[in-house]
């Protein structure tokens, strides 16, 4: 092979361009290495060499490969830049790999089959028209939330088995088309373009899956963490409600005996008979929460209402209502922490209405929180990052299970939770 063979340029070294531009969408939310930019520059002028040099020299000796080599001289490009594990980019690349083919193989199904005769410039309009088009709705539709997403619970390892097992599928195809020399025959791309849909569809279903099962496993230890602290903070009011009352009579005692207008024993006696239970819903589980959060609010100067019904929530397990309104009001709470002084508010309500039970939880909030597309805040202002945004997910979790419909909305300056609850 004479020199200017090496870097002789064809037709199909569009597909660097191509199968770059769908991996910049699926790996660029990956973490960058130190110097990214330099390493881009840098990096990718030795990609661009040595993949127009090295699928000439391959195809010289064996036509078909020339996809599969500069798809993994792409993948070594990539974790050359990113500061990412070699599997979360294996699997990105994967996933821009299925993108890429898709766009391509659905132009060579129209062009084959109804443009034949168009000229060049319209081949490569055409071309560009469907990869935007197809990159854009996968982008915007699945990239995005895949951004999102932790990759730590990526896929197992039979899920690993079946998206390479595909991937290695979909080249062997390209393989056989070129040596058999049917990639003109557009009958040949409706198989490609299902072997693509299944590659996504294995990739994406696999991931939904782990992070739901990861999900499922977060909120199984936050709601038995909860029940400890629940139980912790049953005996702790318990053992304060106790004391405080007997310490209330004997300050009233020394009140008699002593100085009746004694200023000091007055405040004493206030902050006293503050820890003494304040609610009696008629539900000691609530009762026990909603003590334990006025202590809270009291101490960050927050003004807590409450008007409940706790015999309406007969129907709830103790620690499901625990856990329901321990988060509300934690996640409330947290918020008004940031407020000035002279808006902190929380109220709560829990109203019984025939066959339905209604509770609200509103808080003041300068600016609300972001939602996502499932209608739950986006941001934590929480600092426990494992947990992270989880207490919003158990407390949706709990009303589902009891069939209730969850909101979360706006209304005015108030950050609403809003759920209704069948019961028989």
């Amino acid at each position: 092979m004479g020199k200017l063979d090496l870097f002789k340029i064809t037709q199909a070294h569009g597909y660097i361009f191509q199968i770059l531009a769908a991996e910049a969408l699926c790996i660029g939310h990956l973490p960058k290495r130190k110097n990214y930019l330099l390493r881009v520059l840098a990096g990718g002028t030795i990609f661009l060499l040595l993949a127009v040099i090295l699928p000439n020299i391959i195809t010289y000796y064996v036509s078909g490969l020339f996809s599969a080599t500069v798809f993994f001289l792409s993948l070594g490009f990539w974790h050359f830049c990113c500061q990412a594990d070699t599997r979360e980019i294996l699997y990105s690349g994967m996933l821009a790999l299925f993108i890429q083919n898709l766009s391509s193989n659905v132009y060579n199904l129209v062009f084959y089959s109804m443009f034949r005769d168009i000229s060049i410039m319209s081949q490569f309009l055409l071309s560009v028209f469907l990869m935007v088009l197809i990159y854009g709705i996968f982008y915007f539709q699945i990239v995005k939330w895949l951004a999102r997403e932790s990759l730590e619970n990526m896929l197992s390892n039979v899920a690993w088995i079946w998206l390479i097992a595909v991937g290695i599928f979909v080249f062997f195809l390209h393989y056989l088309f070129w040596v058999y020399g049917i990639r003109e025959v557009w009958v040949v791309y409706p198989p490609l373009i299902l072997c693509d849909i299944l590659g996504l569809g294995v990739a994406l279903g696999f991931v939904e899956l782990r992070t739901r099962n990861a999900d499922n496993e977060k909120l199984r230890q936050l709601l038995e963490l909860e029940k400890k602290q629940f139980e912790m903070t049953k005996t702790n009011v318990e053992f304060v409600n106790r004391n405080a009352h007997d310490l209330k009579h004997y300050i009233h005692k020394l009140q008699r005996l002593e100085n009746p207008e004694n200023q000091e024993l007055e405040e004493v006696l206030t902050q006293v008979e503050a820890y003494e239970s304040a609610f009696q819903t008629g539900n000691a589980a609530l009762d026990i929460v909603l003590t334990q959060k006025k202590m809270v609010c009291q101490q960050e100067k927050i003004s807590f209402t409450c008007m409940a019904d706790g015999t309406a929530l007969h129907f709830m397990k103790t620690l499901d209502i625990a856990s329901l309104f321990g988060n509300a009001l934690d996640n409330a709470i947290e918020h008004e922490k940031k407020e000035k002084a002279e808006n902190r508010y929380i109220f709560l309500k829990i109203l019984r209405k025939g066959k339905m039970v209604s509770i609200r939880i509103e808080n003041y909030c300068e600016t609300f929180l972001e939602l996502s597309e499932a209608g739950l805040p986006v941001h934590s202002s929480k600092k426990d990052s494992e947990l992270h945004g989880y207490g919003t997910k158990s407390m949706q979790y709990i009303a589902e299970k009891y069939g209730a419909n969850f909101r979360i909305f706006s209304e005015k300056n108030l950050f609403v939770v809003s759920m209704l609850f069948p019961i028989e």
